[in-house]
């Protein structure tokens, strides 16, 4: 369930059939398909909507070099994996399992840190499982680091102007969204998108206030009846025209 946005919000809402339009428009003639897994019950995952999104925005842009902040059950890497050119790599990054609590405490569906706290229980239990279970052909597209992305050093791993699509969907803390989207700028390429899970969430909260405060000056879109935003950089700008 999407939260009610405030009314001074610069985000543009835009409906899922814009990003259906611009990948007709991209294929004139073709039958765009995607493949994805039956979304998981568990918390944390993505509905279906929110992963044709995903895949629609890597098509469009035909990214071939991607980052994930949050890699959690591994769901949306595999997504991203199977959906993506044979040659592209998706790097991942989450905590590593062992120093991750395995204990929660609170409401997980109405209190955001003991949300977060579930999530990293989950994680340090099972693992990025859905990745676990893929075949040869998604493991050698993906890299999985294990390291809290707040300590992440972009010039050290060489990962500056390197990726073309960048997902954040890790801590929900507004300072660590921060980081993350401070990095995303870093790692971008001059032509890439840039999105976040749980913008309008009514759990993770910081995320709306964060992107809120950071979309002025900026072109970043919300799409309908998900929990996804995203800023396209670089002449992807004009991906959506006409659309």
């Amino acid at each position: 369930m999407n939260a009610r946005l405030p009314d001074h919000t610069v985000i543009q809402a835009i409906r899922p059939k814009v990003l259906f339009k611009a990948i007709e428009n991209r294929f004139p003639g073709q039958n765009v398909g995607f493949t994805v897994n039956i979304p998981s019950p568990d918390i944390g995952g993505m509905t279906l909507l929110e992963s044709s999104v995903l895949v629609s925005l890597a098509k469009l842009t035909g990214a071939s070099s991607l980052f994930e902040f949050g890699t959690f059950m591994g769901a949306t890497t595999l997504l991203l994996a199977q959906n993506t050119p044979v040659d592209a790599q998706v790097v991942t990054i989450d905590l590593p399992p062992d120093e991750v609590s395995s204990t929660h405490t609170g409401d997980v569906l109405k209190d955001g840190d003991a949300n977060d706290d579930y999530l990293r229980s989950a994680f340090a239990d099972q693992g990025a499982r859905c990745l676990a279970r893929a075949d040869a052909a998604v493991h050698s597209k993906v890299q999985q680091i294990l390291q809290d992305s707040t300590t992440l050093d972009v010039r050290e791993q060489g990962f500056e102007h390197q990726f073309d699509f960048i997902f954040i969907d890790g801590g929900h803390h507004f300072d660590i969204v921060k980081k993350d989207t401070e990095n995303a700028y870093r790692m971008a390429r001059k032509n890439a998108v840039v999105l976040w899970h749980d913008y309008a969430s009514n759990i993770h909260s910081d995320v709306t206030e964060f992107l809120n405060g950071h979309a002025q000056g900026r072109r970043i879109y919300h799409v309908e009846h998900t929990m996804i935003a995203f800023e396209l950089l670089g002449d992807f700008s004009t991906l959506l025209s006409g659309s």
